[in-house]
């Protein structure tokens, strides 16, 4: 078809071919079909077929429809969006764009645009927690377990060219906030410590530890919504352990750091001691210095105040001598 559309838009091309056409026909007639009725007729009609079919116009391009993610989760109560885009081919106008939602045998409709009998293009139990793009996506709101299901895309044109592509949406809900409990609550060395993570459970939830947020204790083990990691306590295991529970839509996480006695884990606790005090040895010589500082500038202050109102003092009886006279006068007699 790609090459009979450039025969048609190019004439000088179609002559040429014409005219080659002619001349291998007649040689085939001339020595083989011997200009019999049956051969001219052939020939004839073949013709004007080819003439035809380089003549009609073939339309260039096609109905693409391309998806972002073949297959989403989504979390109850949040949002989700339907990715697509769609290219046209030249020349052709959109007709239609519709989503439908399968779920087991069932089919219902939730999209259809242009919708000229309802105001909005979302059906009725979507119109409120939907919202349409113009590249076709549409975006689900306040997801519920009832919209899971295969979402189904088909976008028609104006000369009938239909094509479809297909969404699977699994909705779940997201996880809780773990608890932990260490037992005993204080650990000795030597001591079978167990810590036991707990979480409500949910649709594909996992539960793992991570030892200082990195590595993966072997010695757990996990039942439903339960999490156990037991120790064998040694100065070594003084340390933070995190319980992670996830799943497709959500995660959440807990740290616990384990509780022991001096025993066990002063040497873990001596180094944060340590540098507290080196912390303080730095500070209060600063604060120290800072105290002095402003000290000496009040004092500097005051000193230059009083040897300013001194001056202007002495200035004033250097040129009222008179006036100073008077003021002892008066001070006398009282």
């Amino acid at each position: 078809m790609l090459a009979l559309s450039v025969i048609a838009g190019n004439a000088s091309y179609i002559c040429e071919s014409l005219d080659a056409m002619v001349s291998l026909s007649s040689c085939l007639i001339s020595s083989r079909c011997r200009l019999t009725q049956m051969c001219r007729y052939s020939y004839k009609h073949w013709h004007y077929i080819f003439i035809f079919i380089t003549i009609v116009p073939v339309s260039t391009g096609t109905l693409e429809i391309k998806v972002e993610h073949a297959t989403l989760y989504g979390a109850v109560g949040e949002s989700v969006l339907l990715s697509v885009n769609y290219s046209l081919p030249k020349d052709a106008q959109l007709l239609d764009i519709t989503w439908k939602l399968k779920q087991g045998p069932g089919t219902r409709k939730v999209y259809d645009f242009p919708n000229k009998t309802l105001s909005s293009p979302f059906i009725t139990n979507y119109e409120k927690r939907a919202e349409d793009f113009r590249n076709g996506s549409i975006m689900l709101k306040d997801l519920m377990p009832s919209d899971e299901g295969l979402y189904v895309i088909t976008i028609t044109t104006s000369d009938g060219i239909e094509k479809d592509r297909e969404i699977q949406l699994y909705i779940e809900a997201p996880v809780t906030m773990p608890s932990i409990t260490q037992s005993p609550q204080s650990a000795s060395r030597g001591e079978l410590v167990s810590l036991l993570c707990n979480a409500s459970r949910t649709a594909n939830m996992t539960m793992r530890w991570l030892e200082s947020n990195s590595s993966s204790p072997e010695n757990s083990f996990s039942d439903e919504n339960v999490m156990l990691l037991t120790l064998t306590v040694a100065p070594g295991d003084c340390r933070t352990y995190t319980c992670v529970v996830e799943n497709n839509v959500s995660r959440k996480q807990l740290s616990h750091t384990l509780n022991g006695s001096e025993e066990l884990c002063g040497s873990d606790i001596l180094p944060d001691r340590s540098s507290l005090w080196i912390s303080l040895g730095i500070l209060i010589p600063i604060a120290l210095c800072i105290i002095i500082i402003i000290i000496m500038g009040c004092c500097y202050k005051t000193k230059r105040e009083d040897r300013k109102k001194g001056k202007d003092e002495a200035e004033l009886q250097e040129m009222n001598p008179d006036l100073s006279k008077r003021d002892s006068r008066f001070c006398s007699s009282i």
